[in-house]
């Protein structure tokens, strides 16, 4: 778990985090936000929800906290909904280790961009169910200004900390809760109970269903288990390209991880919580069943 932060969340958001308070120092955050607006509002959210979605390909716990940033709570419940679907990055790793490592670069970027594609579509959708459509931005625009050193530390270390107390400590207790599971041996439950949606919905092996459930817990795990599960380093030589292309495709998609649910526990409650859920698993069930039968 420990391991988990450091190596994958960390890399990518410690950067990030500068380079926002950079661009916020310096008045370019709300140029940015302005001129996102037109494509946002298009799909039926505020330009303003650029910062969470920029932060949500790095890890989306901090995206979700970014949205406190928006005024209006429909846009802010929104925008707490669409961000599980960006891409962060484990599902980055997860995209690369199946796709791009096995069937080409190209097949990967069609992948990844295919998501962007399908959580601007979602937010379409979903703002269409709410009649008060998202207004423009009306903003003053700051003039451009030199940042300072000092600040940008402060702020980056105040936006790190609610990472460090809150998502770290969750991914942490899911590893140990993930050891004993397996310890005790529940993977062959776990692998049948998951049946009907593995080897009937997508026409996967059953077997890839304990790295599905463990991918809840952190969505690189569901990776890190599959040549245990399919008992080969190579899965390409138990999984057809496109069983490859379908179990990324739901990986990707599916149940947001331990640490984002807690997050949106945290800011919006249970019950978006279980919206949020479902909406993943619904949506990546449906996609990946349309790509397996395809």
């Amino acid at each position: 778990g420990i391991e988990a932060g450091a190596g994958i969340v960390l890399p990518y958001l410690i950067p990030l985090l500068f380079l926002l308070a950079i661009y916020e120092d310096t008045g370019l955050l709300p140029r940015i936000a302005f001129m996102a607006d037109g494509l946002l509002h298009r799909v039926g959210m505020h330009g303003k929800a650029i910062v969470p979605i920029i932060l949500g390909f790095g890890c989306n716990v901090p995206a979700i906290m970014a949205t406190r940033n928006l005024e209006n709570e429909r846009d802010r419940r929104l925008a707490m909904l669409i961000i599980p679907f960006v891409t962060c990055s484990a599902r980055t790793v997860v995209i690369l280790g199946l796709v791009g490592k096995y069937l080409g670069a190209l097949a990967a970027t069609l992948v990844y961009v295919g998501t962007i594609a399908l959580t601007l579509l979602i937010s379409f959708l979903l703002s269409r169910l709410d009649i008060h459509l998202a207004a423009g931005i009306i903003m003053e625009v700051p003039p451009l200004r030199r940042p300072y050193a000092r600040i940008i530390v402060k702020k980056v270390w105040l936006r790190l900390y609610e990472f460090l107390v809150i998502a770290w400590p969750i991914i942490a207790i899911g590893s140990m809760v993930l050891a004993i599971a397996s310890w005790v041996g529940i993977d062959s439950w776990v692998n049948h109970g998951l049946s009907p949606l593995t080897t009937w919905a997508m026409k996967l092996p059953e077997a890839v269903g304990i790295p599905l459930f463990l991918g809840i817990f952190r969505k690189e795990l569901a990776l890190a288990m599959l040549s245990s599960a399919l008992g080969t380093m190579d899965v390409s030589t138990v999984l057809s390209a496109h069983q490859l292309v379908t179990l990324t495709v739901f990986t990707v998609l599916y149940i947001p991880c331990i640490a984002t649910l807690s997050t949106l526990r945290a800011e919006g409650g249970w019950k978006l919580v279980c919206q949020s859920a479902l909406l993943n698993l619904a949506v990546a069930v449906g996609v990946a069943a349309i790509v397996a039968h395809v």
